[in-house]
């Protein structure tokens, strides 16, 4: 067992020095990094613009198809005179490899940016309004919207605006009496599936951040400069936006209904291609980068149940962070405590291990409801954070393939078990992953449905995305037929793309 917390050296790779104050430096230098739309229409099918994301050729021409829609939207909606000029954001979504419901309690993940996520073409349009059109406007999913910048909008769960209006109105709040806040138009697109569990709402609210930032120059502000020093402190910064926590001086509202962690955006901004990314949380530390094995590959299965977070399972999703909160509140008051997340309770007992902890907390909760089950949900961290998080470590390092893969079919038991978030086509779609023959599978984000990845040989991978879908489609044909299958990497976080016909990985 391990009791105390250690990181074993690990391997770092040397293809990407990009550390975790580089999106703020190139946030820096906004005022020049810019690209006009004349530019964007001559540059835009080239394809070194695109392998910062992504190395295969025909994702590649499907990410230029992308971005040209993005382009005719944003041209079709607002003014797109050729001298007009304009930002360029790709924003990737994530996959936590491990870490289910830890960040917020003070633990470790192990996270990595995808290759697919949003693309936004935005510019300063003159007036108070954010004016936002998304390029694949007939599916429904993000109808036109118009808003306007204020710290007194209004916003609701329950509609996708609710992502992008928190964000303005929280940039308002913070920031309208220190900086000219002017509106902008944002064409968007995305190729993460909607509600798969890969922080597509974080994405869309840091998207919208980086729009409204960028074209209002926020870095220049004097406030902003006291409490925002680094990549770290802005991810810190922009999920207390999303959860209605005050961050430093800069003052917290409602949210958008959700009480999680940093973990998303933390990855999205500061995350590394060709890397899998350690980090500890509250405070947010970057731990560790363990080098992705160029043998291997990662299938992900969005499972076609969504995991809409301000949706239907904004309760159950709550719930888990609420029992968290529960826990420590009931040791607080058996033990006389002061402590404010289960690492707490951990790292105030470094000698004792879990049985020991265990007992202790089950004595503090013994009168709470008996369907909390409290000391599962902190059985669930420890193991999540103290064993099975630095053991996948060091099995990664070794390259030690069979205690990697039982490390993490243990993580997703416990979810399971403990979370109770595993909804049964998940579960199965990790089951069958597993006899399918990958090295390594869970179901990973919030959970109550999303996605599953499966760690493979890169060799065969296609053969076993085949063999998965169909396994998946016969056992549960309605959720299949939304469900998308897809490979994927380590990419970078998120960048500006575009800029003086140069790319930034």
């Amino acid at each position: 067992m391990m009791r105390s917390w250690r990181w074993l050296p690990c391997e770092v790779s040397h293809r990407d020095t990009e550390n975790t104050e580089s999106l703020q430096l190139r946030s820096a230098q906004q005022k020049t990094d810019m690209t006009t739309i004349a530019n964007l229409k001559r540059s835009i099918g080239l394809k070194q613009h695109y392998v910062g994301l992504c190395q295969n050729p025909e994702q590649i021409a499907g990410k230029i198809v992308l971005m040209r829609k993005v382009l005719n939207t944003f041209a079709a909606s607002f003014n797109a005179q050729d001298r007009r000029e304009v930002h360029v954001h790709f924003v990737p979504g994530r996959v936590e490899f491990l870490g289910k419901h830890t960040d917020y309690a003070g633990g470790h993940s192990i996270v990595m940016a995808v290759d697919r996520g949003f693309f936004a073409i935005s510019a300063r349009n003159g007036t108070n309004a954010v004016r936002m059109a998304e390029c694949d406007n007939d599916s429904g999913v993000f109808p036109s919207a118009a808003f306007g910048v204020s710290p007194r909008l209004e916003h609701a769960p329950g509609d996708w605006t609710n992502y992008p209006k928190t964000m303005v109105q929280r940039i308002a709040l913070n920031f309208a009496r220190s900086a000219k806040l002017e509106g902008v138009d944002i064409a968007f697109g995305c190729d993460l599936p909607v509600g798969g569990g890969m922080s597509g709402s974080s994405a869309l609210m840091i998207m919208t951040y980086l729009a409204l930032a960028g074209a209002n120059h926020l870095q220049d502000s004097k406030k902003y400069q006291r409490n925002i020093r680094d990549g770290l402190d802005l991810a810190t910064y922009l999920a207390c936006c999303e959860n209605g926590q005050t961050f430093r001086e800069l003052t917290g509202h409602k949210g958008v209904g959700t009480f999680g962690g940093s973990e998303d955006h933390t990855e999205i901004l500061n995350g590394k291609r060709g890397m899998l990314s350690v980090f500890q949380f509250c405070p947010t530390v970057h731990k560790a980068d363990l080098a992705w094995r160029d043998n291997c590959a990662l299938a992900i299965c969005y499972s076609g149940v969504r995991a809409e977070k301000t949706r239907a399972a904004m309760a159950d999703y709550n719930q888990a962070s609420e029992r968290a909160r529960l826990v420590v509140a009931a040791y607080n008051r058996q033990y006389t405590t002061n402590d404010s997340l289960m690492r707490e309770i951990i790292d105030e007992n470094p000698a004792r291990g879990l049985p020991h902890l265990l007992d202790r907390v089950a004595f503090a909760t013994r009168k709470s409801l008996t369907e909390d089950d409290l000391s599962g949900r902190f059985r669930q961290f420890y193991v999540e954070d103290r064993e099975i998080i630095p053991k996948t470590a060091a099995a990664w390092i070794r390259a030690d393939c069979c205690s990697l893969g039982r490390l993490v079919d243990l993580s997703h038991r416990n979810s399971k078990k403990y979370l109770r978030n595993i909804v049964p086509e998940i579960h199965f779609l990790q089951r069958s992953a597993r006899r399918l023959g990958a090295l390594a599978s869970s179901g990973f984000g919030a959970g109550f449905g999303g996605s599953v990845y499966a760690l493979m040989q890169k060799d065969g991978a296609a053969d076993f995305l085949r063999q998965w879908k169909e396994t998946y489609t016969g056992k549960f044909p309605q959720p299949a037929a939304e469900s998308e299958f897809l490979l994927t990497t380590p990419a970078g976080c998120a960048q500006e793309m575009f800029v003086d016909g140069m790319v930034h990985p």
